[in-house]
């Protein structure tokens, strides 16, 4: 029994050794976790952010705070905003989903791609070809954004 016990400690020791050997660089250095990482820029804001305003920055009647919120152009056609989220994604991918009738008939108007900040100043680069988003802010839980939808422009507010 006795030399059954020191042959396995033997045994685990050895294990121990080559574990930690098979941890270890060339330079001896460690392999954990870097204790000084960049911090991520976009870390501090990456969340969900509902639709909470929509104000038109062209030649629309209508509009008001809150939602649903009643656009009419022109020729009496109505754009009606019902919801909407953008996610804010901590690797800087944005994804936005805005749920409006037009002219009585329900859509989804989306946009993706990467975003970056800078002093509370957002950009939007959009991989569509038809870009929502394209430059914000952000004010505590609040954004601030310029956007289009159908052609004309938007200044939307998101909050978390």
């Amino acid at each position: 029994m006795h030399t059954t016990l020191r042959s396995a400690t033997r045994l685990l020791l050895g294990l121990a050794v080559v574990a930690a050997a098979a941890c270890g660089g060339e330079d001896g250095g460690s392999t954990g976790p870097n204790p000084n990482p960049e911090p991520s820029p976009t870390g501090e804001i990456a969340a969900s952010y509902a639709l909470t305003e929509v104000r038109t920055l062209g030649n629309l009647g209508g509009g008001g705070s809150g939602l649903p919120v009643t656009f009419t152009d022109g020729s009496g056609s109505q754009l009606v905003f019902l919801s909407g989220i953008l996610i804010l994604g901590s690797d800087g991918a944005f994804d936005m989903k805005v749920q409006v009738t037009f002219k009585g008939n329900a859509s989804e108007m989306t946009d993706y791609g990467t975003y970056s900040e800078a002093g509370g100043s957002l950009s939007f680069q959009s991989q569509k070809s038809s870009p929502r988003l394209s430059s914000g802010t952000i004010s505590g839980n609040k954004i601030t954004a310029n956007s289009q939808f159908g052609g004309i422009p938007f200044e939307i507010e998101v909050q978390r």
